[in-house]
């Protein structure tokens, strides 16, 4: 049973993929996957509940795998790194157009918008973890809010990904990645020197 579970949430974050959030229904997840649409019921109440499974599934795959160096990364310099990396996979494997979709379909669909944020969430926790250790370290931790740079970046991420869906081929977001990570040890040393 838990097969069919993923075999369903698989289909569904590749349907969302290739077709799009307006045209991943039952119907087409189950075209995606082989399987009849009517088994999605089986394990999930509602669509909604299916494409917020799916996204939830994904995004917590995601954390894990990167977890372990958000907690590690000690200056600006390997936060900027390692989101210009999260980026480039999450636009590589096609993660950038699955986050687009939803958020699009949850402006349709104001349901889905707090359950949205509530997947949201982990990473911006993370974000604010990284961001309070390494202002600390730098000196810049009574400068900014460690929350309000974790949304901030959380933003970013977000507006990228719908930017990246409009302008397919613009190298704007790995520019502006690589240029902060360029200006953070510069971004240090002003905080060594406020200390």
């Amino acid at each position: 049973m838990a097969n069919s579970r993923q075999r369903i949430i698989d289909a569904t974050l590749t349907t969302l993929k290739d077709k799009g959030f307006a045209r991943t229904s039952t119907r087409a997840i189950g075209a995606t996957g082989g399987f009849k649409p009517g088994l999605i019921f089986y394990y999930f109440p509602t669509l909604d509940d299916l494409l917020i499974a799916a996204l939830e599934h994904a995004s917590e795959e995601r954390l894990a795998r990167y977890g372990d160096e958000i907690a590690a990364a000690s200056t600006l310099a390997e936060l900027f790194g390692l989101l210009e990396r999260i980026y480039a996979d999450d636009r590589d494997s096609g993660f950038v157009r699955v986050v687009s979709e939803m958020v699009a379909g949850s402006v349709a669909d104001p349901q889905l918008g707090p359950r949205m944020m509530v997947l949201i969430e982990p990473w911006t926790a993370a974000a604010e973890s990284a961001a309070e250790r390494v202002l600390t370290q730098s000196g810049l931790a009574g400068v900014v809010s460690p929350r309000q740079v974790a949304f901030a970046a959380v933003t970013f991420y977000l507006g990228a990904n719908l930017l990246t869906q409009l302008v397919p081929d613009s190298r704007e977001v790995e520019e502006i990645l690589q240029t902060a990570k360029r200006l953070a040890p510069l971004l240090d040393a002003i905080g060594g020197a406020l200390r």
